[in-house]
């Protein structure tokens, strides 16, 4: 193994502690969030706490799809696309889900938004469907 290797080899692991940290941090967050909604009064949730918690739990998902690319080059040495592409749909899900509409959101920002789902939609669904054809 040459020095490269094991320099690359070295960070990769670094990364993934390090994400692996967040996650299990974030993923405490939310079950701590979750149960002080639950058991402190008033239980009543307002639509923004809600949108927060939706966020903070697509955001543990993006941890443990990012930790799933990490492990897949550990072994492969390849970036599964079909994962990077799932990761970005599900950042932009968060950030749509998250965003408050009435809040200046202009117009040219909401058709940019539109198009990066678009596009990685259908990114994800041509390489489906180019491996479906393969087999």
């Amino acid at each position: 193994m040459t020095y490269l290797e094991r320099f690359q080899n070295t960070i990769l692991a670094l990364l993934t502690w390090t994400m692996t940290l967040v996650t299990f941090v974030a993923t405490l967050d939310v079950i701590y969030t979750l149960a002080k909604y639950l058991i402190l009064p008033p239980v009543s949730l307002q639509i923004n706490e809600l949108l927060s918690f939706f966020g903070s739990i697509l955001l543990v998902l993006i941890g443990v799809e990012l930790l799933e690319t990490f492990k897949t080059f550990q072994i492969d040495k390849t970036i599964n696309v079909l994962s990077a592409l799932l990761v970005a749909l599900i950042a932009i899900a968060r950030k749509v889900i998250i965003m408050e509409i009435n809040d200046g959101t202009n117009d040219m920002g909401l058709l940019g938004l539109s198009a990066i789902i678009i596009s990685l939609s259908l990114g994800y669904y041509l390489i489906k469907r180019s491996e479906s054809i393969e087999k």
